[in-house]
């Protein structure tokens, strides 16, 4: 992958598509972006019009630790090598652990607490491509233990734009 390329589809894709229970791919071009815009808000025609394509590939799986996390890794390591500029990372962490009393009721036998879901933590990774000053390309990359999303956006764009298009086209909320 070069940063002058069109949208990067990463090697090794199918690896993440191995052993997830529902992946899906699907690309806008930019005649199905522009249908699409005339039903989209007034607002978010200007942002539409400057896009080429959206791709976006979903992986889920049916149980925790079920991709392989060194593919994931070399998705990763594709557009660090391929010119792109990471611009965030971010990971969510366990809530911090606070100590609690037992509860009884009237009997004086202990109350069950509900359960406590398990934490999910979730790694978000964005890349822009650069024209000049401009972002000419975006990829936003989210996995949690049984979900991989990957967001590949080709056209002038800023985030402030994706904040617009959520929601729409397979971005996530």
């Amino acid at each position: 992958m070069r940063a002058q390329e069109g949208p990067p589809t990463p090697r090794g894709m199918d690896a993440l598509a191995a052993r997830a229970t529902l992946h899906t791919d699907m690309t806008f071009d930019e005649s199905m972006l522009r249908a699409a815009s005339q039903i989209m808000p007034d607002e978010d025609k200007p942002i539409i019009a400057k896009l080429r394509s959206i791709t976006v590939h979903q992986f889920r799986y049916s149980a925790a630790g079920m991709y392989d996390p060194a593919a994931l890794e070399a998705v990763r390591a594709q557009y660090r090598e391929g010119g792109w500029n990471h611009l965030v990372t971010k990971q969510t962490h366990p809530p911090a652990q606070t100590v609690s009393s037992t509860t009884a009721d009237a009997s004086g036998a202990p109350i069950s607490a509900a359960p406590v879901k398990p934490f999910d933590p979730t790694w978000t990774d964005v890349w822009v491509r650069m024209d000049h000053a401009n972002f000419d390309g975006m990829v936003v990359l989210v996995a949690n233990e049984r979900n991989v999303n990957l967001i590949v956006i080709d056209g002038m764009i800023s985030p402030l734009d994706l904040l617009h298009l959520r929601g729409h086209f397979g971005i996530p909320k």
